[in-house]
């Protein structure tokens, strides 16, 4: 992906016509939403965009959007970060009334006039793609959670087994079967 800034908007007219393509990246803060979320309102997501019209006739936004946030996490609310990496297929509709018609496996994309801000869409694309609860996967907070303790059982039930002297052997080997 390119190390330039995308374009604030694309005229839809000219997008489609032309199948042209833009990437690049945005600064963070300027997705409304997605920074409201994040801890760090600093940094870029990058984005790679296609408009293009389908055999149908249906004019889609494709791409790929990337980036790290830094959110709260849920168990120790401490800074976590959790790298995105999200696909969008969007068809690009006139009015609610023309989604409402659109066939459920796409997701449309309303623009009731030529204008598309491509901060919007990418910042509910990323919405979309963000987990809901944010947590650490590894670290003190993780290691309190039960896929912690069951994963630390897990590393105390093998090497048990490789101790025949101990106890717990023949249930571990038991277990293993």
């Amino acid at each position: 992906m390119s190390d330039t800034p995308l374009p604030t908007y694309a005229d839809a007219r000219k997008a489609f016509k032309q199948e042209a393509s833009v990437s690049g990246f945005i600064e963070l803060h300027k997705l409304v939403r997605v920074a409201e979320s994040a801890v760090e309102k600093d940094g870029r997501i990058r984005a790679s965009l296609a408009f293009v019209q389908d055999s149908a006739g249906r004019r889609r936004i494709r791409g790929r959007v990337t980036g790290r946030l830094t959110l709260t996490c849920q168990r120790c609310l401490e800074p976590v970060s959790v790298d995105l990496d999200e696909e969008l297929d969007l068809v690009l509709v006139a009015d609610e009334a023309a989604a409402q018609e659109l066939n459920k496996e796409f997701d449309p994309w309303i623009c009731g006039d030529h204008r598309l801000v491509l901060a919007d869409i990418l910042d509910e694309q990323l919405l979309l793609g963000m987990p809901i609860v944010s947590f650490h996967r590894e670290g003190p907070c993780y290691e309190g959670t039960l896929a912690g303790m069951q994963a630390e059982n897990s590393i105390d039930d093998n090497s048990a087994a490789a101790d025949p002297s101990s106890p717990f052997a023949v249930l571990a080997g038991l277990k293993l079967d």
